[in-house]
């Protein structure tokens, strides 16, 4: 299946009473006026429209800028953002809730950050769905709508067309995620190195991990570095055990442990990681993409990135390539 690329220009940010600023800052940050060498390295400049949203009763304490718009201007998003509140056992605004069940059925893009969940949840958009909130409010989502699936390990969740997103940090992960959707891996690498983010993770890696709080494991850290400089070589679980000098059953554990995911997975999504990036900025043919990224061969490239994409390298290239 061919990407397409899709007019995802106007994006309403919703804040809500009692809302997180840090909910607000990133998407502002990612979605809203661009630095000036974003702009200039890309055709048309800053592709989104981004209009702060809020419900009447959403009075501008003690973060809430004067200048947002009221819900009507749902109507008109082709994303909507749904920003966390610091206490999500507070009812959602009624208003709010009928807006963003206007705006999911008549086709926006759905997304929340941390506990923005709630507020999708009582839109009834969640229902039926798996995602993600932050790890303390989970078991509360989960018990006032059981008919959501909720997976706090998780940085972030697509289902459906629907994204959702764990703590503040999640957030930033998941806007990242959806600029790359959007516009590719090197505008996203571009911005991730502007807000000096760690490298994209995937949404099924486990929350906090890849920033190694106290009692965390720095060994891991070390383990991944040095992945990521030897991606161009034929890396087995054995090779990576030696070098770190675990056996493969605690490198296994370990890994696992620490970054959410086994070593080989998270091996084969950082090649395709590179690969998307050799796309958009080079003009190497694919055996040459594929030897550097340590595939192998162009067959198995084809066949990682369609896996991890749903699109072939080709049709990538053409969709993204600058």
């Amino acid at each position: 299946m061919d990407v397409i690329a899709k007019d995802l220009a106007k994006v309403a940010l919703v804040v809500q009473r009692g809302f997180v600023p840090l909910d607000v800052a990133v998407p502002q940050q990612v979605f809203g006026r661009w630095p000036d060498h974003l702009t200039a390295s890309r055709p048309g400049g800053n592709p989104y429209e981004l209009t702060l949203v809020a419900p009447a009763s959403a009075d501008p304490w003690p973060w809430l800028p004067r200048e947002a718009a009221g819900l009507d201007r749902l109507q008109t998003a082709d994303t909507v953002i749904v920003a966390g509140v610091e206490d999500p056992s507070v009812p959602v605004d009624a208003d709010l809730v009928e807006g963003l069940r206007d705006a999911y059925h008549r086709g926006s893009r759905m997304v929340s950050i941390c506990t923005g969940a709630f507020a999708l949840a009582a839109a009834g958009i969640l229902d039926g769905r798996s995602v993600t909130t932050h790890w303390h409010w989970a078991q509360l989502l989960r018990e006032r709508h059981p008919s959501v699936t909720v997976r706090e390990a998780e940085l972030y969740v697509e289902d459906t067309g629907v994204f959702t997103s764990a703590g503040v940090l999640a957030g930033t992960d998941l806007c990242l995620h959806l600029l790359r959707l959007d516009h590719g891996q090197a505008v996203a690498n571009a911005m991730a190195r502007f807000l000096v983010s760690p490298p994209h993770r995937d949404g099924g890696q486990a929350q906090f991990i890849e920033y190694l709080p106290p009692g965390g494991d720095p060994d891991m850290a070390a383990v991944t570095s040095w992945i990521l400089e030897h991606l161009d070589e034929p890396l087995s679980l054995e090779a990576i055990s030696r070098h770190s000098h675990m056996s493969t059953r605690t490198l296994r554990r370990r890994f696992r442990a620490v970054v959410g995911t086994s070593v080989m997975h998270w091996v084969t999504v950082q090649r395709v990681a590179r690969a998307r990036v050799l796309l958009e900025t080079t003009r190497l043919g694919v055996d040459e993409i594929a030897h550097r990224c340590g595939f192998g061969s162009a067959e198995s490239l084809r066949v990682h990135f369609s896996a991890q994409t749903q699109t072939s390298p080709s049709a990538y290239r053409r969709t993204f390539a600058g």
